[in-house]
């Protein structure tokens, strides 16, 4: 059996001004040009290396030669074939919780709900009614402090059921586009424990495709917040408004373009550039080589697509790299700083309480909670940081 056909080659939909192509190997996906897309069906279709090599010289009327083509198989084609199954880890910890073909008994029933015009439709509806609760709900941040546990388990229970909906919208919207979808499970994302679908075979869709798929999370959560909102005008119910505030702080957390949560993928679909992080550095790497007058090896992935999707990179890269430094460099210590001025005190009201035999304000302990738990994955996080660092240094010295 010919070694090669275990690559498969498809058109990638990206916003490259030259024709690009998707390459599939052990559940591994890679972009490339045209022309080693054109010398990898060669080597599927001849017998012999050699044959495929003779092939690809004759199509590029001896562009290249026989020594040339060769050394592009070796460094760019016959690595692919020796590429673990393993996934690239997007997280630092992930758990897997349902299996694909659990998730399928629900995906395949909920995928009926992606026609077109029913789904923007919703969509705008949910929009409208949400903008209109913030602007005319008063006292909509005033917290009740005399909830009780009861409260806020059901609370917790609802957190978790919305989610498990928004990533049941991803695996259906999968379904319905004709890609497999894989697992839902935990996971640890920088210092955000988040849950997630695999659903990697997007990348075989064009862009709008792969953008339904990763809007469908918050689709299928606007049912949940219709319900919440029609429920909340005709009750009034303080739970129902807090389920609100829920599902809309959730929104911003996965709509936000800078970490790699839905909106991440949702914009790299509008702008067409796939890996949207990595060429964000890329470009400010490019022109720093060029103020240090370095040798430039390749040019920059926004030098190569449309003018529209140009610019629109170039916004995020500006803006996504300003917040991340922002994060690090101010979010964290400030946190770290507030955490050391206010939380011995807090502690100390909170042993007073207990001392007394009475129950501590809930505010109390939400704070309390809340930052135990930040510092707990930014522990977890630098640790992971540290080691990985470590093992590279490993690594770089005994290429040494």
């Amino acid at each position: 059996m010919n070694k090669y056909n275990t690559i498969s080659i498809s058109p990638f939909s990206s916003s490259t001004e030259k024709e690009h192509y998707l390459l599939s190997c052990n559940g591994r996906y890679f972009e490339v040009n045209q022309p080693l897309a054109e010398l990898l069906t060669d080597l599927q279709q001849n017998e012999t290396q050699e044959a495929a090599i003779q092939t690809y010289i004759n199509k590029k009327e001896g562009k290249y030669t026989f020594e040339q083509t060769e050394s592009l198989i070796k460094k760019h084609i016959d690595p692919l074939l020796t590429i673990p199954k393993e996934k690239k880890c997007t997280f630092l910890y992930e758990k897997e919780l349902l299996t694909a073909a659990t998730v399928e008994r629900f995906s395949k029933r909920f995928s009926f709900l992606f026609n077109r015009k029913f789904m923007w439709s919703l969509l705008s509806i949910a929009t409208v009614m949400d903008i209109f609760f913030f602007i005319n709900v008063p006292d909509l941040l005033v917290f009740n402090n005399r909830a009780n546990a009861f409260g806020m388990a059901g609370l917790l229970i609802f957190m978790l059921v919305s989610s498990f909906f928004h990533e049941l919208g991803h695996a259906s919207a999968c379904k319905y586009c004709g890609v497999k979808h894989g697992s839902i499970g935990f996971g640890l994302y920088l210092n955000f424990p988040v849950l997630y679908t695999d659903v990697t075979e997007i990348w075989k869709l064009n862009r709008k495709q792969r953008f339904m798929v990763n809007i469908a999370g918050v689709y299928f959560q606007c049912f949940f917040l219709i319900v919440l909102l029609v429920g909340f005008w005709m009750t009034g119910d303080d739970m129902l408004r807090y389920m609100i505030l829920i599902l809309n702080l959730g929104f911003l957390m996965t709509l936000n373009p800078f970490f790699k949560f839905d909106g991440y993928w949702i914009v790299s679909d509008l702008l067409g550039v796939p890996s949207l992080r990595k060429r964000s550095i890329e470009i400010i790497k490019y022109y720093w080589n060029r103020i240090m007058r370095r040798r430039i090896q390749q040019m920059p992935y926004l030098l190569r697509i449309g003018l529209a999707e140009r610019w629109g990179l170039a916004i995020y890269a500006a803006i996504v790299n300003f917040f991340m430094g922002y994060y690090f460099i101010y979010i964290i210590p400030r946190f770290l700083y507030n955490f050391l001025l206010s939380f011995p005190g807090e502690m100390q009201e909170l042993i007073l309480y207990l001392s007394n035999n009475l129950t501590p304000p809930f505010a109390l302990m939400r704070n309390i909670g809340m930052q135990l738990l930040f510092l707990a994955l930014l522990g977890y996080l630098f640790t992971k940081m540290i080691r990985s660092l470590k093992k590279q240094n490993s690594k770089n010295g005994e290429q040494a």
